[in-house]
């Protein structure tokens, strides 16, 4: 916001914006979750958010509606904005901060991102007086917690560490045991962060106000590998006009086995948005008509031209 007086601009500064990380493991809903929490907003406030994605090109940006007054999107994708000391998120959140003056700054860091990092930057000296730290909300899905992969996987861990607020989510799919696991592994891991049970993502805005805790999470499991790390992302972009056969596309996608499968395609059905994860495919329509992309992410081996062969035998008709 800019004030004139007597010839001069004059820059209003920025001062305690009201900042959240909302972080959790590739797919667990962060980007369903933040979109809900978007439908609360107040009508006064400002938003932004910083939107970081796993892999040179993103998508889950587009998947969140701005309308450039009230709410901003800043999408970063390029892998991890914690690394390089903390560079790159540093620039990604001055830009934003700078042009936007928002009242709340909202971080969804990649699923393959470290928030602990995140977190130092944020908190360093340079923001002083400029961002007010609030709850940082770790997303888990209960289900996972039977799977050793993610309990050994430091990235995992780290994540759920710098909870304030540990939110299990997918909880309309999850069954008894999975709550059995859910309460144990909170029990045993002796985390400090207030715990909740929701469905659909459905996040409540009250849980952002809360306080960040400067602790860290004494937590006793053992960590030894980087799941991280075997975690690949195949990219497609299609020309806007391009139209794909959305029965041929949804069959195509339930035959190819992935941790994730997103995008949003131009098809005979108008625009939809793709979501498939652990076996279930959803789709729904979107107002969005900028983009015309498919993102595949799987620990299998994939071959992108042959993806590519059987997505471009999907051109309607």
């Amino acid at each position: 916001m800019k004030n004139k007086s007597y010839g001069v601009v004059m820059v209003e500064p920025i001062v305690d914006v009201k900042t959240n990380i909302i972080t959790g493991f590739l797919g667990v809903g962060k980007t369903t979750a933040i979109t809900r929490l978007l439908a609360q907003k107040p009508e006064k406030e400002r938003w932004a958010v910083l939107v970081n994605e796993f892999g040179e090109m993103g998508i889950d940006g587009h998947l969140i509606d701005g309308d450039e007054t009230s709410l901003i999107i800043k999408q970063v994708p390029g892998g991890c904005i914690c690394c390089a000391a903390g560079l790159p998120l540093q620039v990604a959140v001055n830009q934003l901060l700078k042009q936007t003056h928002p009242d709340r700054l909202i971080i969804e860091p990649s699923g393959m991102g470290h928030p602990r990092k995140i977190l130092s930057s944020l908190t360093d000296d340079v923001y002083n007086n400029v961002i007010d730290m609030r709850s940082c909300l770790c997303l888990v899905d209960p289900r996972k917690l039977s799977d050793t992969r993610y309990l050994e996987s430091e990235l995992f861990i780290d994540q759920i560490n710098v909870a304030d607020i540990l939110v299990a989510n997918k909880t309309d799919l999850c069954n008894n045991d999975d709550r059995h696991t859910f309460d144990t592994f909170i029990s045993n891991s002796h985390l400090k962060a207030e715990t909740k049970w929701i469905k659909e993502g459905l996040l409540e805005l009250d849980w952002l106000n809360q306080p960040h805790s400067d602790s860290i999470s004494n937590n006793k499991i053992s960590v030894t590998n980087t799941l991280e790390d075997s975690f690949k992302k195949i990219t497609l972009d299609y020309p806007l006009d391009t139209i794909f056969s959305l029965n041929k596309i949804k069959q195509l996608l339930n035959s190819i086995t992935a941790e994730r499968i997103k995008g949003i395609l131009h098809t005979d059905k108008g625009y939809v948005v793709i979501n498939h994860a652990e076996g279930a495919l959803k789709t729904d329509a979107t107002n969005k008509r900028d983009i015309n992309r498919i993102e595949i992410i799987s620990t299998a081996r994939i071959d992108k031209e042959v993806i590519r062969t059987k997505i471009d035998n999907s051109v309607f008709p």
